[in-house]
């Protein structure tokens, strides 16, 4: 385990970084259906179509919630990267999350510590690449 992190997860628009990411929990949904016949049971399989979603969590000081906020009303597509310093200290080298929208938001107070605010996401475009 690495004493120090380097990469963080980050939201872009364009090229330009908006905010970094405190928390990020990927949903992948790949469905498959058996096909059954008279005959047998699961003699085939229909793939339906695949979804991703995700949630985020960002700190909810300065502008960019406001600006995430503003994205989400004005359905703007970002993008999710991992921004790398130095190190390898994350499964993946590199990962595209791309036309990324926000379908909700919902914003947490606490009486100690920073506010956030959860942004809930779809994904249209995914392309990983492992750091192996």
């Amino acid at each position: 385990m690495p004493g120090k992190w380097d990469t963080r997860l980050a939201v872009m628009r364009g090229s330009d970084p908006v905010t970094p990411i405190d928390s990020f929990n990927p949903t992948f949904n790949v469905p498959v259906q058996p096909l059954h016949s008279l005959e047998a049971d699961n003699v085939a399989y229909v793939v339906q179509p695949k979804a991703f979603t995700f949630t985020m969590a960002v700190k909810a000081i300065g502008p960019p919630v406001a600006t995430l906020t503003e994205m989400a009303l004005k359905h703007t597509a970002f993008n999710i990267t991992v921004q790398q310093q130095t190190g390898d200290d994350w499964s993946f080298q590199s990962i595209a999350f791309t036309d990324c929208y926000i379908t909700s938001a919902a914003s947490t107070m606490v009486v100690d510590g920073v506010p956030t605010t959860t942004f809930n996401c779809i994904c249209l475009q995914t392309s990983p690449s492992n750091n192996a």
